[in-house]
């Protein structure tokens, strides 16, 4: 599917949340500092229930990487969108987002 750039798709977010780590239901949120709305590279494909959607994962980046050591969601820099929707190389998009550019909005201890 990441070789048909017609089925790849943004899938819009505003902040994500991976879990906290040993600490059952509890999330942990982050967000882009700079953006109110971002964007995960997506894929999609049409099926018998309808159109299915799933975005992209990759190593975690040194902020994510404490809370889930395993992955992190493929987030886009808006200069890559067109690229990322038209272009051939949909594994150059599966690198780690600057932590930089990110922040921790929550850990989840305010939460009940």
């Amino acid at each position: 599917m990441l070789t048909k750039p017609l089925n790849r798709c943004l899938v819009p977010f505003t902040q994500f949340a991976e879990p906290k780590p040993n600490a059952g239901r509890e999330e942990c949120w982050f967000t882009i500092k700079e953006d109110t709305v971002s964007a995960f590279a997506g894929i999609w494909r049409p099926s018998d229930e309808g159109n299915v959607y799933a975005f992209l994962t990759c190593e975690p980046n040194p902020l994510v990487k404490p809370i889930h050591p395993k992955a992190m969601p493929v987030i886009l820099h808006p200069d890559d969108y067109d690229k990322w929707l038209a272009g051939d190389e949909a594994d150059e998009f599966a690198v780690p987002f600057p932590s930089q550019l990110m922040s921790l909005v929550s850990d989840g201890s305010e939460r009940e």
